[in-house]
């Protein structure tokens, strides 16, 4: 009975580890960089800005705020995902379109303002309280994202055990930087 079971567990480890398409950490690399860019992208804008009362500053920056979302979500969109994450691939494209689209919308905003003086209440609005509740589902969705990933790390003692497909012994490093404090 017992080698019965062993048999049947081998199969299903086999059977969900030789999927198609790419590899997981190839996939989990490539949105890594993704992330990367447009975290970098966003710290350089924020420091860039941070305390500036010039509107057309605060124009331009809301601008390259939607430009670095839509540059990430168009990555995002092109990436094919391994079947092991193609739902948490799609939820993640979901976030970060929700999130794009309150942004887009505080933007639309911000380009309408007469005055930087008006800049500090935007975030009050229902578009600015719409655009944070969205990010902070980003944020959330990353955490768990990273600690799948992070989860491989258990795999590291299959690493010398030759039978088992080398992606179901593989240990998926990546850092998200799903908080300012990471990046």
């Amino acid at each position: 009975m017992r080698a019965l079971q062993l048999q049947i567990l081998l199969l299903v480890v086999l059977a969900t580890g030789c999927g198609g398409g790419p590899s997981l950490p190839d996939y989990a690399e490539d949105v890594e960089a993704l992330v990367a860019t447009m975290n970098a992208r966003l710290d350089e804008l924020d420091a860039e800005t941070i305390g500036t009362r010039d509107l057309d500053e605060i124009k331009r920056y809301a601008q390259q705020r939607i430009i670095a979302r839509s540059d990430f979500l168009a990555g995002m969109s092109d990436l094919e995902p391994p079947d092991d994450v193609l739902e948490l691939h799609e939820t993640a494209v979901g976030i970060m379109q929700r999130v794009f689209d309150s942004e887009s919308i505080l933007a639309d905003r911000v380009m309408n303002l007469e005055s930087a003086s008006g800049i500090d209440a935007i975030w009050e609005t229902p578009e600015g309280i719409a655009a944070r509740a969205a990010d902070e589902q980003a944020i959330a969705l990353c955490h768990a994202a990273q600690s799948e990933f992070d989860q491989t790390a258990d795999r590291q003692e299959l690493q010398d055990v030759p039978w088992i497909p080398s992606e179901m012994r593989s240990v998926i490093v990546v850092a998200f930087g799903c908080d300012a404090d990471n990046r």
